[in-house]
């Protein structure tokens, strides 16, 4: 099997040889430039100056003056735009949720390069559209549909509100970027848009080849019409005619784009990279009653057909990315070479249980009114594996605690005389959120003294990211931007630490391949295993919330639910389209939340692609005991004791 990248990098020596140096490679991630590196160090045939190696995202940055404001930094401006111009007293607190829906209906907007003033036009009378001429025909039908649930009969307090809201959006969406502009900050779709936007954009490179690319926002589009105008631009689209040819929704965009956008690569009578899905596959489904026993399967999976040794050509997918941990340790010992893309969730390391035990002790485990502290909270956080770096005296005070049964302990019976303790157990009674998170940036750092010979990378690197998150909002309370009560501090820590992964070190193109399914983009493999390939899962779950109804959303062409099932449906049949071996498996236990179902993806296959699958289940290998019976024989002495 020749991968897509391969083919690329042999079509790039052909056409530009091996000085690149001012050429530029654009991809969707980072990731496929080792992959296409490595090839095109293999086919050149002398010394090569490589190319620069570039994502869509790195390309805006570059021509921008603008830097991208954090998530937290920039929910916080948007709150002190929507308070300045509706004049609502509302706080932070009960802001932030819907701030998040804002925000990304604002950067939709930008990245889809929308008249932000026409799609936020007052809703409250109808008749606005209907004589308004900027509109399509198309535009008009689809607004009067959204319009017919908002006659007399159904008017409400909260629908009111609501358009009430609404009409001051395009003031929040110009004071909001002001704002952002003056402190040289910007939302992404803010700061692609400028890019584009900007008349006097130059380019450093000669030659830009975008490698890969499936869905692209209309910003994105707008800056390869640029290129291409100045005659800069090449194009290597990976997709399959099995699924170009008809409906089917994975070829959606890349149908769409050929014709602006040639291929360089054109296939031909001897040689046609675009037809793989019709070729011979062993393609099987296996069904498990838990997401465990999957991936349990994959030592099975990886000796049988010796799929151990070809290496970076077997990949493991997973759909549900939780599953890292368990599938780390489900590789078998034969495995001498991994390579993980996911980054180790932060949320899953210790140091966010030992994060959240501080919070816990400091909200619900301590009375302000008597300053003492709830012995259950307290033993919480002196059993935390990591206490014990804090202070060596724990032990003592968990005995002494528990031996005296001392359930509102004061502060002067934890501190013992001990340094560790005192910073454990802190006199709180004047606690503000800044004196909370400097109380936590002191505990981490006191994990951090390495005095006690610990050299395990995992810690190190969490520790460091921990600290790293607590410090950025403790930097954000200092500047004024983030005044928030002590529960959505936590809410919000909780999402900074479930969004932030431990990166794995490692060489990329040997081993075993170990990554979530966006890592797959560009990249082929002769055997696939996909994990957890529910309905749910593939395609994920969408959240599809936002202030934009869908209707306004699709007359005004911004991001729907269906783009991101297309989206998904490509990611699926670009990474079975080369592979001869492809297992997948998916939970049919119906309990948790779980459906139960296979992936829609997985059942389009079996009805539409002609092959044969075969099907199977996973069994736990473990059969309940049955009991027993003893028979004892009544005799009279027996009966007389009955």
């Amino acid at each position: 099997m020749k991968t897509f990248l391969e083919t690329v990098a042999h079509d790039i020596i052909t056409k530009y040889g091996t000085d690149l140096s001012r050429t530029a490679v654009v991809f969707p991630n980072k990731r496929a430039s080792l992959f296409l590196n490595e090839h095109l160090a293999r086919l050149a045939d002398r010394p090569l100056w490589s190319p620069a190696y570039i994502t869509i995202s790195d390309l805006f940055r570059r021509h921008s003056k603008l830097a991208t404001a954090d998530p937290i930094k920039l929910i916080c401006d948007l709150h002190k735009s929507f308070v300045a111009c509706t004049g609502l007293n509302e706080t932070l607190d009960h802001f932030y949720g819907w701030g998040q829906l804002l925000l990304s209906d604002f950067d939709d907007i930008d990245k889809n390069m929308a008249d932000a003033a026409k799609v936020f036009a007052n809703l409250r009378d109808i008749h606005e559209f209907d004589d308004a001429s900027f509109l399509t025909e198309e535009q008009k039908e689809m607004l009067k549909k959204f319009f017919s649930n908002f006659s007399d009969d159904h008017n409400s307090e909260l629908k009111r509100r609501f358009l009430e809201l609404w009409s001051h959006f395009g003031d929040i969406f110009n004071d909001y970027n002001q704002r952002l502009g003056q402190q040289g900050l910007a939302y992404e779709g803010k700061l692609y848009r400028e890019v584009v936007e900007n008349p006097q954009l130059t380019f450093e490179y000669d030659t830009y080849l975008f490698v890969g690319f499936n869905m692209m926002q209309k910003v994105e589009l707008a800056l390869c019409d640029r290129l291409k105008r100045e005659g800069k631009a090449r194009f290597y689209w990976d997709y399959d005619h099995y699924y170009m040819s008809g409906d089917n929704e994975a070829g959606h965009y890349i149908r769409q784009y050929l014709a602006h956008y040639p291929n360089e690569i054109a296939p031909d009578d001897a040689h046609d990279p675009y037809d793989n899905l019709r070729r011979t596959k062993d393609i099987t489904y296996i069904s498990a009653s838990t997401e465990n026993i999957q991936a349990r399967y994959i030592s099975t999976w990886l000796r049988e057909n010796n799929r151990i040794a070809d290496g970076s050509r077997t990949a493991i997918v997973m759909a549900d990315e939780s599953l890292l941990q368990t599938v780390v340790h489900c590789l078998p010992p034969e495995v001498k070479d991994v390579n993980i893309t996911t980054g180790y969730p932060l949320q899953q390391s210790p140091f966010f249980s030992l994060v959240m035990q501080l919070f816990a002790l400091c909200t619900m485990g301590y009375q302000r009114q008597s300053n003492r502290y709830r012995l259950h909270f307290v033993n919480r956080l002196l059993r935390h594996p990591y206490t014990p770096y804090v202070s060596p005296k724990y032990r003592d005070l968990i005995d002494d605690l528990n031996r005296h049964k001392r359930f509102y302990p004061a502060r002067d019976s934890l501190t013992l005389g001990d340094e560790g303790l005192e910073l454990l157990f802190p006199d709180m009674g004047d606690f503000d959120n800044r004196k909370l998170i400097g109380w936590m940036l002191a505990v981490l750092k006191r994990n951090g003294v390495d005095d006690r010979g610990v050299a395990d990378p995992l810690f190190q690197e969490s520790l460091f990211r921990s600290y790293t998150l607590l410090n950025r909002l403790k930097e954000l309370m200092d500047a004024g931007d983030l005044t928030v009560d002590t529960a959505t501090l936590e809410r919000l820590t909780g999402q900074l630490f479930q969004s932030t992964g431990v990166p794995f070190h490692g060489e990329p193109v040997v081993g075993i391949q170990v990554m979530g399914v966006l890592e797959t983009r560009n990249l082929d493999f002769d055997h696939v295993l996909l994990l957890s390939a529910n309905e749910g899962n593939l395609p994920k779950g969408i959240n599809d919330a936002s202030f934009i109804p869908y209707s306004i959303r699709h007359a005004y062409g911004l991001t729907t639910i269906d783009n991101k099932v297309a989206i998904y449906a490509y990611y699926f049949y670009s990474l079975i389209q080369r592979a001869t071996d492809v297992t997948m498996t998916y939970n049919n236990a119906t309990e948790d939340g779980h459906t139960g179902e296979m992936s829609r993806f997985m059942l389009q296959l079996m009805v539409e692609s002609g092959h044969p699958i075969v099907r199977r289940s996973l069994q736990a290998g473990q059969e309940p005991k049955r009991k027993e019976e003893t028979d004892i024989t009544k005799d009279k002495a027996v009966e007389e004791q009955l």
